[in-house]
C-alpha cells in the first residue's frame, strides 16, 4: 500500500509548529478535527477539562464487528533550556526532524493520523476491513486523564490498539516494542515531630532528621521482582521542611515525596505496605502518615497469544526485513491504562528519535514511513483473523 510520503511529512512539521505543551492542546486538537473533515468524516470532541479536549473518529470499513484504534497523545512537555533552534519550526537536517514532540509523540500522532487516512481513502479493501477508530488524546505526559477519559467512550471498548510512543523495536533493550511496562506508585510522606527551641533539640522531635533517616533507609525496602522486568525502583524527588522565615525551632513537619515503578503482581496496598514496614523498623519518634497521591499506574505483561500480535508481526517483519524486539520497559505510557486498567491488547510502536523532554530533540524521518506502512498493514491482517 503507498503512503503519501508527503502528507505525513508536512502533518507533522504542521503539528511541531502548534505548541500544544500541556495543558494547552486545543490548538492541536483543533487542527486534527480539520484534517479529520477533509478526509469526509465529523470527529468527536471530547473536552475532559475546560479548553482540553480528546479527539476521535471512527470508520465502518466492513463487515466485522472488531474495532482496532489508532491512538497517540498531543500534548508536550515544556521547552527545555539550551535549543539551538525554535523548538516550535521544525527543521529538517541530515534525515531527521528537529523540534519539540517530533519523537515524544508528534512523529506518531501523524504516523497514526496518516494511516487512518490511507484506510479511509483505500476504497478497494472496505468491505474486508471493519471499524478503525482514530484518538488524539491530552494528558499523557502528565496525569492520564485523556486516556482515561478515553475508556468511558465506544473506544475503551476496542478489541485491539497500536499506540505511536517511539519505540521502534530495532536495537538496543532502549528501543524494544514494550512487552510490559512498570506500573507507577508516588508516595506522599508526612513526617510529625514535635517544636521546641533548636538549643535545646533534646526537648523535641526533629521531623526533617526523622524524614532523612527514612530516605537514606530506603535501599532497605522491599521492591519486586520478576525474572522479565528485574526489580522496581524508586526515587525521593523533593523533601520539604522546617522554617519558611528563618527560626531557631526543631522543625516539627517535614514532607517526602517519593516516586516508585512497580512489576507485575505489585499493587498499591502492597507498595505501601512495604514501605510501612521500613518505617515501622526505624522506630522513629515522628508520626509518619503515607499518603499515594496521583498519578497512579498499574504495571503490566501482555499476552502474546493475543491477535493484534497475530497480525502486527508478521507484517512488522515483512516490511523492515527482522522480527519485531519485544522487552520489558521501566517507562509510564497511556498503555498502562489501556491494558491494565482498559484490558484492551495494545502494542507501543512508533518512529525512533533522540531526545525526547530535552533540547534537540529530533524523530529519523526515514521510520515514519515504515511505522505508517506497518500501521495500515496491520490493520488488514487483523480483520482477516
Amino acid at each position: 500500500m503507498k503512503i503519501d510520503t508527503y502528507y505525513l511529512l508536512e502533518t507533522l512539521k504542521k503539528m511541531i509548529r502548534i505548541n500544544s505543551i500541556l495543558p494547552y492542546e486545543a490548538d492541536l486538537a483543533a487542527f486534527i478535527a480539520d484534517e479529520i473533515r477533509a478526509m469526509g468524516l465529523e470527529p468527536e470532541w471530547h473536552e475532559i477539562a475546560p479548553g482540553r479536549p480528546n479527539i476521535y473518529a471512527m470508520a465502518n470499513l466492513g463487515g466485522s464487528d472488531k474495532l482496532l484504534t489508532l491512538t497517540a497523545h498531543m500534548d508536550t512537555v515544556d521547552i527545555a533550556l539550551n535549543w539551538l533552534t525554535d523548538p516550535f519550526d521544525p527543521v529538517e537536517k541530515d534525515g531527521k526532524l528537529y523540534g519539540l514532540g517530533s519523537m515524544d509523540m508528534k512523529g506518531g500522532l501523524a504516523c497514526a493520523l496518516t494511516a487512518f487516512k490511507t484506510l479511509l481513502e483505500t476504497e478497494s479493501w472496505h468491505g474486508r476491513l471493519g471499524r478503525i477508530g482514530f484518538a488524539a488524546t491530552v494528558d499523557e505526559e502528565a496525569q492520564g486523564t485523556g486516556a482515561r477519559a478515553l475508556l468511558d467512550t465506544p473506544y475503551g471498548k476496542s478489541d485491539a490498539m497500536l499506540l505511536g510512543e517511539p519505540y521502534y523495536g530495532v536495537g538496543s533493550d532502549a528501543h524494544a516494542l514494550p512487552l510490559g511496562i512498570t506500573g507507577k506508585v508516588l508516595y506522599k510522606l508526612t513526617v510529625t515531630g514535635r517544636a521546641a527551641h533548636a538549643f535545646r533539640p533534646e526537648r523535641g522531635v526533629n521531623a526533617v532528621e526523622d524524614a532523612s533517616k527514612i530516605v537514606a533507609a530506603l535501599d532497605q525496602m522491599n521492591l519486586g521482582e520478576l525474572p522479565l522486568f528485574g526489580r522496581g525502583n524508586y526515587c525521593t524527588l523533593k523533601i520539604g521542611g522546617g522554617y519558611k522565615e528563618y527560626a531557631v525551632v526543631v522543625p516539627e513537619q517535614c514532607e517526602v515525596i517519593i516516586t516508585r515503578l512497580t512489576v507485575p503482581g505489585e499493587s498499591v496496598q502492597s507498595a505501601v505496605s512495604d514501605l510501612q514496614t521500613l518505617i515501622d523498623s526505624l522506630k522513629l519518634q515522628s508520626q509518619v502518615t503515607i499518603e499515594t497521591p496521583p498519578p497512579f499506574y498499574e504495571p503490566y505483561l501482555l499476552d502474546t497469544d493475543s491477535p493484534i500480535f497475530q497480525a502486527f508481526n508478521p507484517v512488522y517483519e515483512k516490511v523492515l526485513g527482522t522480527p519485531p524486539q519485544y522487552a520489558p520497559q521501566l517507562s509510564i505510557t497511556d498503555s498502562n491504562i489501556y491494558v491494565a486498567e482498559g484490558g484492551i491488547p495494545t502494542i507501543v510502536f512508533g518512529p525512533r528519535g533522540k531526545g525526547a523532554h530535552g533540547a534537540g530533540e529530533y524523530v529519523d524521518i526515514e521510520t515514519l514511513e515504515p511505522v505508517t506502512q506497518i500501521y495500515v498493514e496491520t490493520a488488514r491482517q487483523f480483520f482477516q483473523l
